[in-house]
């Protein structure tokens, strides 16, 4: 059933890694019989990637860079939490090394995830934040790490801070109301 399950699977992450920006990706599972019985079969996993088509496939923890493996995991994560129909899914900094285009992108299906689940995700990306239907900052105060809901304003100027740093400057704020929609 997994070697069946694995074509279906594979095309699965390819459509996702396509709208991650890397259309000639290629990903596979490799299943091969292992000789011995385990708590999780009688057979070994791997899986298989090339993110630009033309080369082989090479073992994905081998050849993925940061960002590669990052647009990986959330179209791996994306398809295991939506086919387990998972309640709650937390995403900590799972768009690492990417940014732009892309980040919008992964904001995108991050936010898809949302319909159908509580998903909490931590990120530094403005790009991905604005996508969210709350927003929360952490922060640390007198060695005490505390966490609190940011108001429509509030955000906007969070998402600011995110595109500038410390100072603010209009075409921030400006940029931050666009990332938001407003």
């Amino acid at each position: 059933s997994r070697t069946e399950a694995s074509a279906l699977f594979d095309e699965a992450v390819g459509r996702v890694l396509a709208r991650l920006g890397m259309p000639s990706a290629r990903f596979v599972t490799e299943i091969t019989p292992s000789g011995a019985l385990s708590p999780s079969g009688a057979d070994s996993v791997r899986f298989l990637f090339n993110a630009n088509g033309g080369e082989g496939l090479q073992s994905l923890e081998r050849i993925a860079s940061g960002g590669e493996t990052s647009r990986v995991m959330l179209a791996l994560k994306s398809i295991v939490a939506r086919s387990t129909k998972l309640p709650t899914i937390l995403f900590d900094e799972i768009d690492t090394g990417v940014s732009g285009k892309i980040a919008d992108a992964m904001g995108r299906i991050i936010a898809e995830l949302g319909d159908s689940m509580q998903v909490v995700n931590i990120t530094h990306l403005p790009q991905v934040a604005s996508k969210g239907a709350a927003h929360f900052v952490v922060y640390k105060r007198d060695g005490r790490t505390s966490i609190t809901r940011l108001t429509a304003e509030e955000r906007t100027t969070e998402i600011a801070k995110m595109l500038s740093g410390s100072r603010i400057t209009d075409a921030a704020l400006s940029q931050a109301r666009i990332l938001l929609g407003k």
